[in-house]
């Protein structure tokens, strides 16, 4: 669907770094007792932005890599002009709903302003890591919470409406980010400061070491 949908580079990068994080995330909460479908947060994470370049201008294709081809464009051109008054998430979830409803749901609930909405905030754990892990991946790099919002809240503040509609918002959504941040961490016994690209694949490499000599 990556390929269908024409997916840039640098967003199939930033999906699949906020698979890894939810994708980890998920395993600590199952070691824990917590029931959760991983190979469903794996698949919500890499296609939450299957359509994030409807938010984007035609003018910054540029930026997304030198061997863009011109049928992509035409592809964004395309679905932009289709779901051109719908958040990507929702256009998304239009694309997944009739074949995978659950994945679908679980790919929508990650709009940054879902939490303040009591039907559409995330309430299942998939749909809980999903919303989280994008909050921690700035472009292709897991970083620490408060240094992915501040760097979206400046790139992204337009979406708002206005600087002040801005401020308001996230002034009510990042306190619930964290509330969010700790209720996962709370059950794994981890820091998440401590959770990095780097932190993840050296517990992976412990996990598989441990797997071969049947200790886990």
């Amino acid at each position: 669907m990556l390929k269908e949908y024409a997916v840039p580079p640098h967003i199939i990068e930033h999906s699949m770094a906020t698979a890894k994080l939810a994708v980890f995330l998920a395993k600590r909460l199952k070691e824990k007792g917590i029931a959760i479908d991983i190979e469903l947060v794996d698949r919500a994470c890499l296609l939450h932005d299957i359509v994030r370049f409807c938010d984007f201008q035609e003018s910054q294709y540029t930026k997304y890599g030198k061997n863009i081809t011109e049928q992509q464009k035409v592809k964004w051109r395309q679905l932009r002009a289709k779901y051109k008054a719908v958040p990507h998430e929702y256009a998304a979830y239009e694309i997944l709903k009739d074949k995978y409803p659950v994945l679908a749901l679980t790919v929508k609930k990650h709009r940054y302003m879902a939490l303040l909405d009591e039907e559409e905030r995330p309430k299942t754990w998939e749909e809980k890591l999903v919303y989280y892990a994008d909050k921690r991946v700035m472009h292709d790099k897991i970083v620490p919470l408060k240094e992915r919002l501040t760097e979206g809240h400046e790139r992204n503040a337009h979406l708002h409406g206005s600087e002040v509609q801005s401020k308001i918002n996230t002034a009510k959504v990042d306190p619930l980010i964290y509330k969010l941040e700790k209720e996962i961490f709370d059950i794994i016994g981890l820091d998440p400061v401590e959770i990095t690209d780097e932190f993840i694949d050296s517990y992976s490499m412990t996990d598989r070491r441990l797997n071969r000599r049947g200790i886990k």
